[in-house]
């Protein structure tokens, strides 16, 4: 069964055995554009008799989670009050936080700037006849395609000079599509002249695109990702800030406009799944926190490795 994550396309399972049913909530949580997929799930695990649930626990120890509607406004805020080009950083396949900044360029004279991966992603899933209705096409009227320089950099030179084939020697064949048969393909030119009427995604591993941009006074930066939890997220940050510096987005870390919500639930979202799904047995997974489902059930057993249950 479907459940919300920041990933379309999550689901959960209920698996039916001589033995007993176990479940097993994926990613889940309930403060994304899908929460009643995840009401449905929890609601089927509590009338399948579950003598096992398999139960994330990501953000159990915390107990707050913006919407992804909160976001979405959040976005607009920051567009209202920009002047110049707009860039933004989310994770890559998170086609909801894509559908966010999409929404927000709707009631703004802007249009949204993405790169090649999320263009085929989104032409992927318009073979799907749940999802093509639910995410922008890639040549939508207020999208664009941003294709970067890559190794020879020839994408904006002149056809006359070079021929069409060496231009595409630089990209994959899946890329190619998207130079040929898109009207609304663009290149970093045509970024740098319309700074006042893009939101221009750009990763932290395409920083190198602001150099061709060049970014005006005025700009804004919306960082939409989560904050870092490891040291080696933390080393990447400080690069990324010293980037913005450089371009002029900030002057310190506190100065970027930080949005963003988890793909997984809260610990008051996990309690409520563990609690609504009455399983026999509780096996916290994705977590190194079972002391929470320990509060929240009487029987939860742990895992070894080799994937013997233990109490």
């Amino acid at each position: 069964m479907s459940v919300d994550h920041s990933l379309p396309g999550v689901c959960g399972f209920i698996l039916h055995t001589s033995n007993g049913s176990i479940g097993y909530t994926a990613d889940i949580r309930f403060h994304g554009r899908r929460k009643g997929d995840s009401e449905k799930f929890v609601e089927r695990c509590g009338n399948s008799d579950l003598s096992y649930l398999l139960c994330e626990g990501t953000r159990v120890s915390e107990t707050y989670s913006k919407t992804e509607f909160e976001v979405e406004q959040d976005i607009k805020g920051v567009i209202n009050r920009t002047r110049e080009l707009i860039i933004c950083n989310y994770p890559t396949r998170d086609l909801d936080r894509l559908l966010s900044f999409y929404n927000a360029t709707l009631e703004s004279d802007r249009d949204l700037v993405i790169d090649t991966k999320q263009a085929y992603l989104l032409k992927l899933f318009q073979n799907s006849e749940r999802w093509k209705n639910i995410y922008p096409k890639p040549d939508d009227k207020r999208i664009r395609i941003f294709t970067a320089r890559k190794s020879w950099g020839l994408i904006d030179r002149d056809g006359d000079v070079w021929t069409h084939d060496q231009i595409l020697q630089d990209y994959d064949k899946w890329e190619r599509d998207f130079i040929d048969n898109y009207d609304n393909a663009v290149n970093y030119r045509d970024v740098a002249s319309s700074q006042k009427d893009l939101i221009f995604y750009c990763n932290d591993y395409q920083l190198q695109n602001l150099i061709d941009v060049r970014p005006k006074a005025g700009s804004s930066y919306i960082r939409s990702l989560t904050e870092p939890f490891d040291e080696e997220m933390r080393l990447e940050e400080k690069r990324i800030i010293r980037w913005l510096v450089h371009f002029g987005f900030i002057s310190k870390k506190g100065d970027w406009n930080q949005t963003h919500v988890s793909g997984h639930g809260d610990g008051n979202q996990i309690r409520k799944v563990v609690e609504e799904t009455k399983s026999k047995a509780v096996v916290p997974i994705h977590t190194t926190k079972e002391r929470y489902h320990r509060k929240w059930h009487k029987n939860v057993k742990g895992v070894k490795p080799d994937g013997i249950l233990i109490v």
